[in-house]
């Protein structure tokens, strides 16, 4: 579940778009925002991350667990390709 919220946080800072920075030639940006959160978004895991992005986190992850603890400070993330293939694995 922790790779989804990774997956999931990512995702909604590449959508950010020209607010939050666009990705080098390096298939790599670092972006700075501010988190933010109200205490009723925060109960449901709603975090703001600078004026364009919203992420959802299931409560009680580790991301969760860190973005509840920057609140209302600034913090770097960056996104990175990972382009390593993996095959599918069906397990039963």
């Amino acid at each position: 579940m922790r790779r989804v919220s990774v997956v999931v946080l990512a995702l909604a800072l590449v959508l950010a778009g020209d607010g939050l920075g666009r990705a080098s030639d390096n298939d790599e940006t670092v972006v700075t925002v501010k988190v933010t959160s109200a205490d009723h978004e925060i109960q449901e895991g709603y975090f703001s991350l600078g004026e364009h992005a919203t992420v959802m986190v299931k409560p009680g992850t580790g991301l969760y667990q860190f973005l509840a603890r920057h609140r209302d400070r600034t913090i770097t993330v960056t996104l990175a390709d990972s382009s390593t293939r993996q095959l599918s694995r069906l397990d039963r």
